[in-house]
């Protein structure tokens, strides 16, 4: 038989109320009975580790600033050669061939000189002429003054003692002499002269050739003064004195490297003028270095200086006599630096660039002598930074 034993309903649903509540409550206390048996950790010091970084001692010098640019040889004087008489080419210079070198009054042409030859002659004997015309006048002013005084009264007329006749004379030979002078220069210009020493680089005419005054006989350079112009930028003029560089007094020196035949050679020069303009499109103005004599040969291996050849140029600029010469890789935005303290940390400091490019600057307040600056690259937030370095011998300013 079996027997049904009833629970009682409210009983069940209080069980399955308190049932999850006991196992939570025994799993949690099981969980700090393990907490509080787990050993404590042993206690360590924090430790801050250094950063590797490159530094640069600074160090105070006389820094010397330049100014890079360039630009091609040009002679100082180029003229056209021109004859100011006619007649046909009897005689041509063997050097009278484009890259003819000559000294100055050496002949390049020389023209039929016989009809200057003849006005010569027929101008001097004009001159005696009137020489022997003068000499007659004088003596018959002379012969009538003396009558005057013997038979005359009074005071006689510029007529009777032949004062106009005897200033007609004296023109007259004033006026032959000068066309002697004439027939004589005439007859020089029949020979065609280089000016200046100088590099004739065209020629137009030949022997035989009949030229006329003005005739373009060739291009003649002078090889005595060689200028380069050079263009500057406004912030390359900010490295002079503007009013010495206007006024013509700079005379700055200038070294010029130039590359011909394989080789190097410099030259040194002087800034001795500025075209004093601005270019309205480039804002560029052109200053113009200028060599001659001993300068034109370069300074080892006395290669001359040719016209035409592309040249770069070194301008010395401003002087500052306490300046730091660092790396460019020590300056940060905004004209900032990083100096490493005594304790090994970095702080941000703010300078005075008087001139940076791309590899260096030169920087005149804001650093003092032997501060250790921080070349490396860092994040923007490392004031206080703990760094460590091996200070480079060389790697001073």
């Amino acid at each position: 038989m079996n027997i049904a034993i009833e629970r009682p309903k409210g009983m069940k649903k209080i069980l399955s109320v308190l049932l999850p509540v006991v196992i939570v409550l025994v799993a949690v206390g099981a969980s700090a009975l393990l907490v509080m048996a787990k050993p404590e950790p042993e206690k360590k010091d924090v430790v801050e580790i250094a950063r590797n970084i490159r530094v640069v001692t600074a160090h105070q010098s006389r820094v010397i600033l330049s100014v890079s640019t360039q630009g091609t040889v040009e002679a100082k004087q180029m003229i056209d050669l021109v004859p100011q008489v006619s007649g046909q080419v009897v005689f041509v210079s063997d050097k009278f061939v484009a890259g003819g070198l000559f000294k100055k009054g050496e002949v390049i042409l020389r023209l039929d000189p016989r009809d200057y030859q003849y006005a010569v002659t027929s101008a001097a004997a004009r001159v005696t002429e009137s020489q022997q015309f003068l000499i007659r006048e004088r003596a018959e002013a002379a012969l009538a003054k003396t009558e005057w005084d013997l038979l005359g009264s009074g005071d006689a007329s510029d007529l009777t003692l032949r004062k106009p006749q005897l200033a007609d004379a004296e023109a007259k030979l004033g006026a032959t002499q000068a066309a002697l002078r004439i027939a004589e220069l005439n007859l020089e210009r029949s020979e065609i002269r280089t000016p200046f020493n100088g590099l004739l680089t065209s020629k137009n005419v030949d022997l035989g050739q009949f030229l006329s005054p003005g005739s373009k006989v060739g291009k003649y350079f002078s090889t005595d003064v060689l200028e380069v112009r050079l263009p500057l930028s406004s912030r390359d003029l900010a490295q002079f004195d503007l009013t010495k560089f206007y006024a013509g007094e700079s005379n700055l020196d200038v070294t010029l490297t130039g590359e011909f035949a394989g080789q190097k050679n410099v030259w040194q020069g002087r800034i001795m003028r500025t075209e004093g303009l601005i270019n309205s499109k480039t804002r560029i103005m052109f200053v113009v270095a200028q060599l001659k004599g001993e300068q034109l040969e370069a300074m080892h291996s006395h290669m001359p200086l040719s016209i035409g050849q592309f040249v770069t140029a070194e301008i010395e600029g401003r002087v500052y006599d306490n300046a730091f010469q660092l790396p460019r890789d020590v300056l940060r935005q905004g004209n900032q630096i990083l100096v490493v303290d005594k304790d090994k940390k970095l702080h941000t400091r703010t300078v005075k660039v008087v001139e940076s490019n791309r590899n260096f600057v030169v920087i005149t307040e804001g650093i003092q002598e032997g501060d250790i600056i921080c070349k490396s690259q860092l994040g923007v937030d490392v004031d206080g930074l703990l760094v460590k370095y091996a200070l480079d011998q060389g790697a001073t300013s």
